[in-house]
């Protein structure tokens, strides 16, 4: 059973400590993750802004170009002068040109590449007449095949007929070398991909070379889903072009990536940065296999630690509780427990009721121990019983579901357990089940329903068998057995079976009874030893008193008294005096050691250590004995009643070692604990001597002569709520080791 148990446990722990492993692991990679993507966010938001920024530097062209373009009164060759300035100034230096509002060429510098095509100049044209910011175009190639984009701004001069519009354009060679350098400070993988889209999803740029300048897959709708203020990260497939198949065509490899999109400010145009998810996770599943490895690892110590739990721990225990059994079962005791730890202690339990000895332990020095009961406990809580013998009939594979229910007697109020089965209900569920179990031996489960009470997890319970439970005038009930089907030959079975458990339900209340009834008289047995040794300890300070004042004083008067008689001079006269002076010191000192013995006013005055002490050196120490005494806790403040218990036992004890022992030495500890969070203190000691010891058999009431000095200890202790034990061993004298707690 409890190999089983430690089994259970140790995989429960290993359960346990496997998923926390996997959950923080998985909490790890999902952070690292996110930290990438944050940094590939970041990156791609620092290249737009540059991207940005060179737009921004074009823009200050065009309002130069303007400036030229709307002067009054300015000739041809001045404006041709001025436009070849401002090319100059581009970033490639490729062209730039001047429209009117009816789209008519006023002036351009852009040879090689030409002027755009139709389509695209006029879109261009239409969208810098509507807009005050200048605008941009999608790609388009000139007449040189190279590829390019403009860049267009509008102004509006004069007033009323004298009003006009012009337009700057100026063009941005994509594959220029100073157009290429921009994005050489920026550092990608060759896993990666950085790529500037236009509008309609066309690479304006890409680190992938045989990408640039063609429409990158995917493109508009990332650019569409930035523009309508969608994620700003994606996931999606790699469908660009690894290579060519044998056939001669294009052959794709997809591949999942992540896909971080950030928009250029001032335009369109849209940055992506791409990455491979097996590049991203590639460090992640590092972590995991190592994580694995350490998981292996600590599953590997736990098995080892429970091996060698079983071999070194469990085996022995076990071979230890088959020892004590067979003792006990030889003796004709029987064994009832759970596990190893249970029935070792019954077996233990028995050996003292049938024999009043423990079994040897060394066999070179046996040691035989004495230990008394401690006052009667009452049995655990009767609702706990109850449960797990409901628990028990649920647990048959026969049986689906049970109810309990019980009211009266030592459970103090209405009583309900259920198992297998979950119910709810709108007020008193005991008086709702009362009304519909009515008398009734089957109760099918609509008729609970049909009375407002709820059924949950019911593990397919579809009828009751109800069985009357009643203990005359103590406690009333009924148990509920469900069953999914109301067959034969479980009806034929049903009806003992449910008489069966009611009798252990109703012999469960019973003995707790007895029990509870059995442990009140022992109590008032307690409380009348003690009052009864209380009365003893009163009435012995009273003697003590009523001698030391009276007897003792009187005595002391007729020695002075003896003093003041003269002799005259007659030896004999003078002898007689002396006789009768001693005879009354010899009283008197007699009378101080019964005093003493009586009630010590180093008890009262002093407290125990000092009352222990004075007593070892008058009657251990004066009869040639060598006495110690060592405390543990000495300034913690003891209960009179303890005090004196304690005493009394010591007193005892001293008194049967000078007499009885034939010991050399004797020795007393004393480890005292006080109150500490809301718990009593206890004190707890032992007496020992190295005399002849003593036979366990005279400790008890048959014997032919008893011990009534050692009974009398006992019964002080127990009477205290403590417990006392007599260990002797042969040669060694005898030990008696006592614990009492503190009460109040």
């Amino acid at each position: 059973m409890i190999r089983r148990r430690f089994l259970i446990y140790f995989l429960i722990l290993s359960a346990i400590t496997i998923t926390a492993t996997v959950a923080f692991e998985t909490w790890s990679f999902r952070r690292a993750i996110n930290h990438s993507l944050d940094q590939n966010l970041l990156f791609a938001r620092s290249v737009a802004r540059v991207v940005g920024g060179l737009v921004d530097a074009e823009k200050a062209q065009l309002t130069r170009l303007l400036d030229a373009g709307t002067k009054p009164d300015i000739d041809k060759k001045a404006l041709a002068a001025e436009l070849a300035a401002v090319r100059a100034t581009t970033l490639d230096q490729d062209g730039v040109a001047l429209f009117d509002q009816t789209r008519q060429l006023i002036a351009a510098d852009a040879n090689p590449a030409g002027l755009p095509p139709s389509d695209v100049l006029l879109a261009l044209l239409r969208r810098a007449e509507k807009s005050k910011q200048p605008v941009v175009t999608d790609l388009w190639k000139g007449l040189d095949k190279h590829p390019r984009i403009a860049i267009a701004q509008g102004r509006t001069t004069g007033e009323g007929e004298a009003k006009k519009w012009t337009a700057a354009v100026l063009y941005l060679r994509l594959d220029a070398p100073n157009f290429q350098r921009v994005f050489s400070y920026f550092l990608v993988n060759d896993q990666s991909r950085l790529q500037l889209l236009d509008s309609i999803g066309v690479a304006l740029f890409s680190t992938q070379k045989d990408e640039r300048y063609i429409s990158a897959v995917h493109g508009t709708y990332f650019t569409d889903k930035v523009r309508l203020g969608g994620e700003a990260q994606m996931q999606c497939h790699s469908c660009h072009v690894k290579g060519h198949n044998d056939g001669g065509h294009e052959a794709n490899n997809r591949e999942t990536e992540i896909t971080t999109v950030a928009p250029v400010p001032g335009t369109e145009w849209t940055v992506t940065v791409r990455e491979g998810t097996q590049r991203l996770y590639a460090p992640m599943v590092e972590t995991v296999y190592a994580s694995t490895a350490l998981v292996c690892l600590i599953f590997g110590c736990f098995v080892g630690f429970y091996l060698l739990l079983s071999r070194r721990v469990l085996r022995p225990m076990r071979q230890l509780t088959e020892t004590a059994n067979a003792l006990v079962l030889e003796h004709g005791a029987a064994v009832h427990g759970h596990d190893e730890f249970s029935q070792l202690a019954n077996s233990i339990e028995a050996i003292r009721v049938k024999k009043g000895t423990v079994v040897p332990i060394k066999p070179d020095a046996p040691v035989h121990s004495v230990r008394t009961s401690q006052p009667i406990q009452p049995l655990l809580d009767i609702r706990q019983n109850l449960m797990g013998l409901a628990e028990g009939v649920a647990a048959s594979k026969a049986v689906s579901s049970v109810l309990l229910h019980l009211r009266g007697g030592p459970l103090g109020s209405d009583f309900f357990s259920a198992h297998g089965i979950t119910l709810r209900a709108e007020g008193s569920m005991a008086e709702l089940l009362e009304s519909v179990a009515g008398g009734r031996a089957q109760v099918p489960v609509a008729d609970l329903e049909a009375r407002g009470i709820a059924l949950e997890d019911t593990h397919g319970t579809k009828l009751f068998y109800v069985q009357r439970i009643s203990v005359p005038d103590t406690l009333q009930g009924e148990l509920w057995i469900g069953v999914p089907e109301a067959s034969e030959s479980v009806s034929r079975l049903i009806g003992p079976t449910m008489a069966v458990i009611g009798g252990q339900v109703q012999s469960l209340v019973e003995r707790s009874l007895l029990y509870e009834q059995l442990r009140l008289e022992q109590e008032h047995k307690n409380r009348m030893l003690r009052h009864l040794f209380e009365a003893e300890a009163e009435e012995r300070k009273h003697i003590a008193r009523e001698i030391h004042d009276e007897t003792s004083q009187e005595l002391t008067a007729l020695a002075l008294q003896l003093e003041t008689i003269p002799s005259d001079g007659l030896p004999e006269v003078e002898a007689q005096l002396n006789k009768a002076k001693d005879l009354v010191k010899r009283i008197l000192d007699g009378i101080n050691r019964l005093v003493r013995r009586l009630r010590p006013a180093v008890l009262d005055d002093m407290g125990l250590v000092e009352a222990v002490r004075a007593t070892g050196q008058n009657i251990i120490t004066s009869a040639g004995l060598k006495f110690t005494l060592d405390v543990e806790g000495g300034d913690i403040a003891v209960p009179k009643d303890v005090e004196n218990t304690v005493y009394r036992v010591f007193q005892e004890a001293a008194t049967n070692i000078v007499r009885h022992a034939q010991a050399k030495k004797v020795t007393m500890r004393l480890h005292i604990e006080g109150r500490s969070r809301g718990e009593g203190g206890r004190l707890m000691g032992w007496i020992e001597d190295d005399g002849k010891g003593m036979d366990p058999a005279l400790l008890t009431t048959t014997a032919p002569r008893p011990r009534w000095g050692l009974l009398g200890m006992r019964e002080r202790i127990v009477q205290m709520g403590g417990t006392v034990e007599f260990e002797t061993s042969p040669g060694g004298g005898l030990r008696i080791v006592f614990d009492v707690p503190f009460h109040g």
